[in-house]
Parts: C-alpha cells; structure tokens; sequence
C-alpha cells in the first residue's frame, strides 16, 4: 500500500489509533480519536498525555497499572478504560505495545482504542438482569423459610414469631408489627414492646382495600392475613433507609400473607384446644387435701418441656376406710396432647373406682387393665399404685411398667422400691 493511502486509511480508522512517548504524551492520533474527545490536533498532539484524556479513575489506572505493565511486559490488551469526550464519557477497550526505540533512541507506544459503548450496554443489562435474578432467588428462597416456619407454628404466638423473624431478618425490615383481628373486627397488636416497630401506627382494615398488599402515605407496608373464611390480621413493615436496599415483591408478600392468614387460623383453633386441655389436667392436678393430721400430702407437676404440658400425666391420693388407709398413685398415659389428657380423667376416675378396702394393689392394677380396654383409646399407661396405713406405716405397692418409687425413710438411707414390678396397662 502506497503511503499515502497508509496514511489515510490510519487517520481514517474506525478505531482511535495513538502514538506516545515514554511518559504517555501524545506524538500522533488520528482522526477518529480527535472526533471522540472533541478537540483539535493542536490541542492534543505533543501537548497532553493520554492519560489526560482519561477519567479520574482512568487516570489513577494509568498510572497505577497500565504505565508499570507496559515498562515491564511492552504489551497491554484490551483494559477497560473511559474517554472523557466533549458531551460525555466513552468506555473503550485499549491494547497497546512499545516498539523499539526510533532513530533518535526514544521509545514509542503504539495504542488502540475501539468503542465498548455497546459492550457496556450489554454487560450492564447482564449484570441488571444478574441482580433481578439473585434478588428473586432471595425472595423466593426467604418464601420458602417463612413457609417452613409456618408450616410447623403451633400457636398464635409461633406465628408471630416466624412473621417477626421474616421481616427483620430475611426481608431487612426496619420496623415490624403483627396484628390479629378479634371480635367485631378489632385489631390486637402482638409481639411485645421493643425497637422492632413499636413506631408502627395501628392499620385499619379499611386501609387494605381489595388489595392484598397496601403502601401508606408514610412509606409502610401493609400485609392482609387472609383465612379461609375471613381476615385473620395485617402484617405491618417499615421498608429500610440503608442505600441499596431491595425493593419487596408484593407478590411475595402477598403470598406469605395468605400463608400465615392461613397459618393464624389454624394456630387460633390449636390454642383453643390447648387452653381446654390445661383448663382439664389443672383440675385434675389439684394437690389432694386431707383431713388426717398424721399425713401431709406435697405434689410438683413439671413438664419435660415447653408446649408438652397437655397430656397424661396425673397422681391422685384417696382415703379408702375408716382408719385412714390411703390409696397414691402417680401415672402416666403414653403420649401428649388432649386425647392422652382425656384417657388420663378416665384412669383417673376408673382407679378410684377400683381402690377398694382391702382390695390390694396388685388386684386394683388388674382392674384397671379392665378399664383400660374399656375405653378403646388405644393409649397404654404406666403407674405406681401404693396403699398406706398411717396408723402402722405399711406399705403395699405395686408397678405397672413405671419407674420405681422412691422411699426417703426419717433414718437412714434412700432406696429405690424394686419389687411388685409388671408391664403397663393397656
């Protein structure tokens, strides 16, 4: 190619094409890079450096890592830099080289500046589209804990706790409030005082409307809590200030809004059951008052563990005659929960029934095994049934597949009550 055309076709480029001394000045630059920034070849050439031409981050760049790579590897491909241009700025790629030193013994680099416009386009939508994605795993992955938690709420205040944790700590809720609807529509803040919402006004019913999701004038979130026949409360959040925070999903919220509703309903009927549960076993756990002063009758009821207080668990004591013999027993029906409550008032009422003068226990515990088929519960129940003349101190006793009694004597040594040992009733 004659040099002539040479020159033209390297002024003419579709990419910005330079040369540059040691230090970054600019000797030469065609066309196309003068139209990019914007200034005339009198401006630029031999009077500012590339790295002039730059933005502020891509002027510490240069310095920083493009000058030293050059210096030690005379080669650099394709680094993201931006051009500040006469209206705007222009993200390029650059490669460049350095050739052996000229004539006169100075070195010279040779750079190549193409358009990243709509690479940066693109990228920019990917990564945008990276970010909705991640965001919506997020949400979706907070959906499927919240449903979990749910899923294994037992009471009204299990389910406020699984809101609670959802808002502060999966959705990065600032404030949070739960409220219940009661009779004629009243709403009945739970969860207790704390940083956690207490700032959160009392919803009205009237502010969701047909929708299930519901923005107020001051920027809170207001959930419905639908149930299957009928509200069942709202969930209130205050969306968090910090800079670049997410944005909700109503159709999230609106979906662990039916699922708690939903949630809260069936929690409602659990406690109802429980509370007539505990209202049956307390009645029947009353410490037995005697009126014979050579005995004194002291009871403890502690459950294993929290939300296992319903169940079969009983002791009961009863005078059987005229000198004072009294009948103990201490038991318990296998399993929790208002059915093992219930099988638990049946034995109760069937040992007394059973607890005859003179009977003895092994004889009482027989009969009780009548009882216990009787009632088609299908429950089996352990117990220690004891008989104990105050006048003499005898005991006769009998196990049927419960731990030992133990006897704490006023002399000597504790011991554990082995004997009269045979499977459970039932």
């Amino acid at each position: 190619m004659p040099d002539v055309a040479r020159s033209v076709a390297w002024s003419r480029a579709p990419v910005a094409l330079l040369r540059l001394d040691a230090d970054g000045r600019v000797l030469d630059a065609n066309a196309t890079l003068l139209g990019w920034v914007g200034r005339s070849a009198d401006e630029v050439l031999g009077r500012v450096r590339l790295a002039d031409l730059l933005s502020v981050g891509g002027r510490i760049y240069w310095e920083t890592h493009v000058g030293p790579l050059l210096r030690m590897q005379r080669r650099v491909d394709e680094l993201a830099l931006e051009l500040v241009g006469a209206d705007e700025r222009l993200p390029v790629l650059m490669s460049a080289r350095v050739l052996d030193a000229d004539a006169d013994g100075t070195p010279v680099v040779e750079v190549a500046l193409s358009s990243a416009r709509d690479r940066a386009r693109y990228e920019g939508e990917l990564l945008a589209a990276r970010r909705a994605a991640e965001r919506a795993a997020e949400q979706v992955r907070v959906l499927a804990e919240t449903t979990a938690g749910l899923s294994s709420a037992a009471g009204v205040d299990d389910v406020v706790q699984v809101l609670r944790r959802t808002a502060l700590r999966g959705l990065g809720a600032s404030g949070v409030a739960v409220w219940t609807t009661e009779g004629h529509g009243r709403l009945v803040r739970h969860g207790g005082a704390g940083s956690d919402g207490t700032d959160l006004p009392e919803p009205s019913v009237e502010q969701l409307g047909a929708d299930p999701v519901h923005r107020t004038p001051a920027g809170d979130v207001l959930v419905a809590l639908p149930g299957r026949v009928e509200l069942q409360g709202v969930w209130s959040l205050r969306p968090s200030a910090a800079p670049g925070a997410d944005p909700w999903e109503p159709d999230v919220l609106a979906a662990v809004g039916r699922q708690a509703g939903v949630a809260l309903e069936r929690a409602r009927l659990f406690d109802q059951r429980t509370s007539v549960a505990h209202t049956l076993q307390r009645a029947l756990l009353t410490t037995p008052q005697l009126r014979d002063p050579r005995v004194d009758v002291a009871t403890a009821y502690r459950p294993a563990a929290d939300g296992l207080e319903v169940g079969g668990d009983w002791y009961d004591v009863v005078t059987l005659d005229d000198e004072g013999t009294l009948a103990v027993v201490v038991g318990d029906v296998v399993g929790h929960g208002l059915a093992a409550a219930t099988t638990m008032a049946e034995l109760r009422s069937g040992l007394r029934a059973a607890a005859e003068p003179g009977a003895g226990a092994s004889r009482v515990l027989d009969r009780l095994d009548g009882v216990v088929a009787r009632t088609g519960s299908g429950l089996a129940a352990s117990l220690v049934y004891a008989e104990l003349a105050p006048a003499t101190g005898a005991l006769h006793y009998a196990v049927a597949g419960h731990l030992p009694p133990l006897h704490l004597p006023a002399e000597g040594e504790p011991r554990f009550l082995w004997d009269g040992r045979s499977a459970p009733s039932g």
